[in-house]
């Protein structure tokens, strides 16, 4: 499990606050695409894609992520917050890297038990698919956001989620012939919000918004990370 593999790098050392040379200007696209404050570390010899978790997960019964964190690093981890875990190295491409993540906290949103199960994979694809679509935002693209690196990122986390093959076709369209929610709509507009708040913004967000077909090759078991 990560947070088992994150808990050990804590205490063996490898885990610290980010100051990788990149972090700048991936911290500046988290903030941008998700409203949630997030807490960024690196860890030593951690492969693939970052990562997030909420800063309330209990890897020691009755002792949260964040405090962990707070103890044991020093770090200032707010409550209903994200930790997010990257490698100490610099991506090979940040908005690849960003476009990952938004599709990991996707999938811990959808996990929280919020939605009904029955739809739980569309309302992961309607999700995915609006943010597929808002990369091509403007205030993104100021950031310096490649929407198609972004867009690649995205797809492949949910199409390993999903059990597709990574040669497969993608599993969001730029043209779905369906208005997606705005970027603005959304993050909330918000500054900062908590996990909570956000996920129940996007449940109403979802709700309000026509529902999206998933075909039978976009489903799969949830993943136990």
């Amino acid at each position: 499990m990560q947070v088992n593999s994150l808990i050990g790098g804590i205490w063996k050392g490898a885990c610290h606050k980010d100051s990788s040379a990149d972090g700048r200007h991936f911290n500046m696209l988290i903030r941008a695409l998700i409203p949630v404050q997030a807490s960024v570390f690196e860890m030593q010899d951690w492969t693939g894609h970052p990562v997030a978790m909420p800063d309330c997960i209990e890897p020691i019964p009755g002792i949260c992520l964040g405090d962990i964190l707070a103890e044991e690093l020093d770090a200032d981890v707010p409550f209903g917050s994200l930790v997010v875990i990257r490698k100490s190295d610099n991506f090979q491409n940040i908005s690849q890297a960003a476009g990952a993540l938004v599709g990991e906290v996707l999938i811990g949103i959808i996990g929280r038990g919020l939605f009904p199960l029955m739809d739980e994979d569309s309302v992961l694809h309607s999700l995915g698919q609006a943010y597929y679509h808002a990369a091509e935002a403007d205030d993104l693209l100021r950031l310096g956001l490649e929407p198609a690196a972004f867009r690649a990122g995205l797809n492949a986390v949910l199409a390993q989620y999903w059990g597709r093959p990574v040669d497969s076709m993608p599993v969001f369209s730029s043209d779905c012939g369906v208005t997606q929610p705005s970027l603005q709509a959304l993050t909330g507009g918000a500054t900062h919000l908590t996990l909570n708040q956000w996920t129940l913004a996007l449940k109403a967000l979802v709700n309000g918004c026509p529902a999206e077909p998933v075909h039978e090759g976009q489903r799969g078991n949830v993943r136990i990370s």
